[in-house]
């Protein structure tokens, strides 16, 4: 009897041997929901294409780059309102952290519009839904409408005008003439004001991602307008950033190109030939005959008193003003240099080289704004800067106490930096500058030049810093 029941619990011992006991499969993690809505105030009709991304991030690390949660796309999504949802894990939350949502709208991968403050949600008492006003990348609109800078460029030279708000007028009357040799005049008449017109001359240059005008002046700080489609400009402001508002900021293209008559004081190289004058300015980089009319024969005096050999140029200024006159040869009219009064003349002095964009490589450029904040350097340090070396592939430059060297990869827009490396010297005054532009370098992503002007932003377009062409 024990024999057959030893039998029996051997052979169901070996039943229960030949079986796998598997484990119960882990429960699907209970999803929750984010949802929101995102518009733009700009009257702008989205082609068809155009992709909204809303982002739940962990954005507890001001010193440390935003931890993507999760992410929700919508394709072709037409007009606004946005109505969107986020699905997310709750066990990634954590009570302590913060989170926010972030949201843009893309067309081609190109940025169109983009949030720009923090919209917290879930922890520390913020609710689990969301209303976001995106705003306009500079030029969104051209690119939105499909414009393009060449729709521009192939129609000059033409003529913009427009009524622009004044903080202290009743508004500020533009009238632009871009002229195809990239030089431009600029009339702005102050409504209301007596006295209230001023004129410039420069030259104009288009920014490397294509949607900027940079105008450069006798100003010191250039004007910046966004190139909405090949007949609207939109004033941007002194930073080149889109400027927050309802009211007009936009000057249309005028029917017919009238050119405008600037005058103002001018400088430039002065040349006298056999009874034949010629003013090459030095803002515009215009060669113009001069008009033997008004304070012409005081620099003329002057240029044979200086003992030239004609027609050897030479630096003069002068107050006058660009008119349109009929040359003595060919087709017309020209602009033409007439004379109100000569000041004087500055032998030995030339005109710097002309405006324009400058190179990315091989360019010193100094840091002015990082971290979200204006770079001054400390007293005694150096000047935060770099220099992207073209044949290394090499970046190299200063944080303002220690020298930096590390590489650097470029591809269209793109840019990323590898890891730096620096001096160890001590930096008293100086560590919070070095932070923030280390901080910069690692977290950059894209790039773009406006003139003398470098930014560095990171992938969803926020300015990161900027640096100064010397």
């Amino acid at each position: 009897m024990r024999t057959a029941m030893a039998l029996a619990g051997m052979a169901a011992v070996a039943v229960l041997a030949g079986c796998v006991v598997r484990p119960p499969a882990p429960a699907e993690p209970m999803m929750a929901t984010i949802s929101g809505s995102a518009t733009y105030r700009e009257r702008i009709a989205l082609p068809p294409g155009a992709t909204l991304e809303a982002t739940l991030l962990d954005v507890s690390l001001a010193d440390a780059p935003a931890e993507t949660i999760a992410t929700t796309r919508q394709e072709d999504i037409g007009q606004p309102p946005y109505a969107f949802e986020i699905s997310y894990d709750p066990r990634r939350i954590v009570p302590s952290r913060v989170y926010a949502v972030r949201a843009r709208i893309t067309l081609e991968g190109r940025l169109l519009f983009t949030t720009d403050t923090v919209h917290p949600v879930l922890t520390n008492g913020n609710p689990s839904t969301v209303d976001v006003v995106l705003k306009r990348v500079a030029g969104a609109a051209g690119r939105a409408t499909g414009g393009k800078p060449g729709d521009l460029y192939a129609t000059l030279p033409a003529t913009f005008t427009g009524v622009l708000p004044c903080a202290d007028c009743e508004g500020i009357e533009y009238h632009v003439d871009f002229f195809k040799d990239g030089a431009f005049f600029l009339r702005a008449g102050y409504l209301g004001k007596p006295d209230g017109t001023s004129d410039d001359i420069g030259r104009y240059a288009l920014s490397t991602d294509g949607v900027t005008l940079v105008l450069q002046g006798g100003r010191e700080a250039p004007l910046y307008f966004s190139i909405e489609d090949a007949d609207t400009l939109r004033k941007l402001d002194i930073e080149g950033r889109p400027i927050d508002s309802t009211l007009n900021y936009e000057l249309t293209r005028a029917g017919a190109f009238s050119s405008i008559e600037p005058a103002l004081s001018m400088s430039g190289m002065f040349s006298y030939m056999a009874d034949a004058a010629g003013f090459t300015e030095c803002l515009t980089g215009k060669r113009m005959p001069v008009a033997m009319e008004g304070g012409y024969i005081d620099l003329e005096r002057a240029y044979m008193a200086a003992e030239v050999e004609p027609p050897a140029a030479v630096m003069a200024l002068v107050e006058g003003r660009i008119a349109q006159r009929m040359p003595m040869e060919g087709p017309g009219p020209v602009p033409t240099l007439v004379v109100d009064r000569f000041l004087r003349l500055a032998p030995g002095e030339a005109c710097p080289p002309p405006f324009a964009n400058a190179p990315l490589r091989d360019t010193y450029w100094r840091l002015t704004y990082a971290g979200g904040q204006a770079v001054v350097p400390a007293e005694g340090q150096s000047e935060p800067h770099i220099v992207l070396r073209t044949e290394e592939g090499r970046v190299a430059g200063s944080d303002g106490c220690n020298r930096l060297v590390g590489g650097y990869t470029v591809q269209g827009d793109g840019i990323s930096f590898g890891q730096m490396a620096s001096t160890m010297m001590a930096c008293p005054g100086g560590t919070d500058v070095a932070k923030r532009l280390s901080e910069a370098l690692g977290a950059a992503s894209g790039w773009r030049i406006l003139g003398r002007r470098l930014e560095l932003s990171d992938a969803a377009g926020r300015l990161l810093a900027r640096f100064e062409a010397s």
